[in-house]
């Protein structure tokens, strides 16, 4: 089942295959954390003396998101198998990874990956009755939120030039047709940068993904090859590269690593040190707010 599945209706959330809030036994009295800014982590230098600072860095920290419940109303006889199910999607494991945690609000769904790191079930005077409180709280150390299904566009290298003037010239001129492919556009409809993971397919040598906006490049050695049946998937966010599963950052020779601005588009090339009809560029993103 894919996360955000169970979601029909705002004010619902989906964890480990489970919905929570709206139309489900835990009940949302309130959500803080989602809406939020996180904290901002920044490094503004003090003035030696003289007052303020000077303008450094500042970025957003991990996300903190906090859902408090409410369960009543519950039969009696299944109080007991509702609690017992809380409990089990919010254990965590020896070594917790984080996992999608969907939420809809104001008619739009939405996920961050996350783990949870909390969770309160009061037991007080009517817990006996088949009526609690409490809270699950869960951290996300990548504080934007993303949609919930990943963009593609793929392309490969431009076509090298089949025809163009013939000599001796004869009016009217017929130039060449141009270079199809080698060329991709992506969208980021979301309030925050988003980070593409881009995909090579071989067979292809000396890679490289040029924006064509700002200039920024990555350039892989022009003897570097990729060979056919083989995936190079460079992750632009976590700033790795792996061909099958196997580190090649050494082959990287220029890192300059680029988003998707938010809320427009961004203008990708593809080229390489020679060219191959298969060799194969795959853009995967999602949008992102925060």
């Amino acid at each position: 089942m894919a996360a955000g599945e169970l979601i029909t209706a705002d004010g619902q959330l989906e964890w480990r295959g489970t919905l929570l809030g709206t139309d489900s036994p835990y009940r949302m009295t309130n959500l803080q954390g989602w809406l939020d800014l996180p904290d901002a982590r920044g490094d503004d230098p003090d003035r030696p003396n003289r007052h303020g600072s000077f303008q450094g860095s500042q970025v957003m920290g991990k996300r903190t998101i906090t859902l408090t419940y409410l369960i009543k109303g519950v039969p009696i006889e299944e109080f007991g198998a509702v609690i017992t199910k809380l409990r089990s999607i919010t254990a965590p494991t020896e070594q917790p990874v984080e996992e999608p945690l969907v939420i809809r609000l104001d008619g739009e769904t939405w996920q961050v990956n996350a783990r949870c790191t909390r969770r309160t079930i009061s037991v007080e005077r009517f817990y006996a009755i088949g009526y609690t409180t409490g809270a699950v709280q869960w951290q996300a150390t990548d504080p934007r939120i993303y949609s919930l299904v990943d963009q593609t566009a793929a392309t490969g290298l431009p076509s090298p030039p089949t025809d163009g003037l013939e000599f001796p010239l004869v009016f009217p001129l017929k130039f060449g047709t141009g270079r199809p492919g080698g060329r991709l556009t992506l969208v980021n409809s979301g309030g925050a940068a988003s980070w593409p993971v881009w995909e090579i397919r071989g067979p292809v040598s000396g890679p490289i993904i040029a924006n064509r906006d700002t200039g920024q490049r990555l350039v892989f050695d022009p003897a570097f090859t990729v060979g056919a049946g083989q995936t190079l998937v460079i992750d632009t966010d976590a700033r790795t590269v792996l061909l099958n599963g196997v580190n090649r950052s050494d082959r990287l020779f220029t890192r300059e690593w680029f988003p998707i601005p938010a809320g427009t588009s961004v203008q990708v090339d593809f080229a390489a040190a020679s060219y191959h009809p298969s060799a194969l560029l795959t853009a995967r993103w999602r949008h992102a707010t925060i």
